[in-house]
């Protein structure tokens, strides 16, 4: 019996042999778009593309409404060094972003969307051309810029395109510096000024999000000073993290006043509230699809070896790369607490030189592999892009607080009065696009303020507080997760 019919191939071998083919013509169309000098200038573009109209349009969303309100804060009432939602303190940690996007506001009096999410769609950018950058000299042209496009592709990447936090910058700032060390650690001598350039990376990182996140490069590169035996560079480590410390020390110091201790520990996952019972298996499962396809191309790179990677990746680069997405992560795996996989986003850097080593590595031997990375990252940009495309300009998405915005605007103009809210987060992106002070006030305070007044409160204590008011406060708008009161 013939093993084809029509010309398709029958049976196992018949069909492995298709799958091959086809994977192979996939690889051949990657490397006839990216292999040209104008791929990196398309990649940009698809960058632009994802996130420019989103942050043109999308209304403030996740906790971007807290970013905002610490930057206006510093904008009106002079609040830079210690955060403030107007007369709230919030001393949770450094907040860099917002100062960067206060700056960059001072011209213009107010924090505009698209000022608020510039910053990150810098990082993007700068995050696209590191990659690219750390692969050129070692990987083909269309290796580079897969590895590049891995970036942009991972879902934990694509969630915050447009999202005005600090986690997309602080991975791209920590990255930056392991480049540096990496530059110079390839030559085979470290300068000092090399260890103070790093140092001030780090500084800017830790004044970012708080010294924890450091905790990425100093344990990479301890890690893989163990691995490799070169204790000379203990001095160096040492001094970059004590120029690092500096700034962000003399900030804590700066802010504290007792008590606060029990804030730091809680955001930090160290109070008692906040322990709970390690996940390793749920966080790994979390971190590897959140980092796909990233993660599955350098996963495929390490199993195979260094017998496959080409000649031209220098000695001990898989190695170091490696040490720095995975020291830092594996203590995050079994950390004990509630973990957020925006929390492993400078262990995606790393992942996406990895996948570009893969692709030169195992074109030839792990065909089907490769072309599924291709295809996958092929799909989610070509998602992102129609998502964005869509959302932005045809079917505007992500409005609801902009909208809720405009309505409170119209509310407070008709019935002129101060507004108070009781929690410090309620109403946060709402009450950004709100050009009034909102004064934070304790709930049993209520019947103290001067009224008519406007009140948002948290959607959980508006009937308590409705009740209390017998017949005086009324609801008048639901925002997210909060209602807005009139109390007459």
């Amino acid at each position: 019996m013939t093993n084809e019919i029509v010309g398709f191939p029958l049976g196992e071998n018949g069909r492995a042999a298709a799958l091959q083919r086809a994977a192979q013509r996939v690889i051949q169309l990657w490397g006839a778009v990216a292999g040209r000098d104008f791929s990196l200038p398309l990649l940009i573009g698809v960058c632009l593309l994802v996130s420019v109209p989103p942050a043109l349009f999308h209304g403030y969303h996740y906790v971007e409404g807290l970013t905002v309100t610490i930057a206006q804060s510093a904008l009106d009432d002079g609040n830079w060094l210690t955060p403030h939602i107007y007369n709230a303190r919030w001393i949770e940690r450094p907040t860099l972003l917002s100062w960067l996007i206060a700056a960059i506001s001072l011209p213009f009096g107010h924090v505009s969307p698209f000022i608020a999410r510039l910053p990150i769609i810098l990082s993007l950018l700068s995050g696209i051309l590191l990659v690219w950058r750390a692969l050129r000299p070692v990987a083909s042209a269309e290796a580079a810029v897969f590895g590049a496009a891995l970036f942009l592709a991972s879902p934990i990447v694509m969630r915050y395109y447009v999202t005005s936090v600090a986690d997309i910058p602080l991975a791209v700032v920590l990255f930056g510096a392991f480049l540096v060390w990496w530059r110079s650690y390839a030559t085979g001598r470290i300068s000092l000024s090399c260890w103070i350039g790093i140092g001030g990376l780090l500084a800017v990182a830790a004044l970012m999000k708080g010294p924890q996140p450091v905790a990425y490069f100093m344990l990479g590169l301890l890690t893989f000073v163990a691995m490799t035996s070169t204790w000379w560079q203990i001095p160096g480590l040492i001094l970059a993290g004590f120029l690092a410390a500096i700034p962000t020390g003399l900030w804590y110091a700066y802010v504290f006043v007792p008590g606060d201790q029990s804030e730091w520990l809680r955001y930090t996952r160290l109070a008692s509230p906040g322990i709970a019972q390690p996940h390793p298996l749920a966080n790994a499962a979390d971190f590897f699809f959140e980092s796909l396809p990233a993660a599955l191309m350098a996963i495929a790179l390490l199993l195979t070896g260094r017998s496959s990677v080409k000649k031209t990746v220098p000695q001990n680069f898989v190695l170091a790369l490696s040490c720095y997405a995975f020291a830092c992560t594996v203590v995050i795996l079994f950390w004990p607490a509630e973990v957020n996989p925006r929390y492993v986003l400078p262990m995606v850097l790393p992942l996406c030189v990895l996948g570009g080593i893969a692709y030169d590595a195992l074109s030839e031997r792990r065909t089907v592999l490769v072309a599924s990375g291709i295809c996958i990252t092929t799909v989610l940009l070509g998602y992102a892009a129609v998502h964005s495309v869509f959302d932005g300009l045809i079917t505007p998405a992500y409005i609801h607080s902009k909208i809720s915005g405009a309505q409170i605007v119209e509310l407070v103009r008709n019935a002129p009065a101060p507004i108070y809210r009781t929690d410090p987060r309620a109403g946060l992106n709402e009450f950004s696009y709100v050009p009034s002070r909102v004064t934070t006030i304790r709930a049993n305070t209520i019947s103290t303020i001067a009224k008519p007044a406007w009140i948002v409160v948290p959607s959980t204590d508006a009937p308590a507080i409705i009740a209390q008011g017998k017949g005086r406060i009324m609801s008048r708008l639901a925002l997210d997760h909060s209602i807005l009161l009139r109390f007459e």
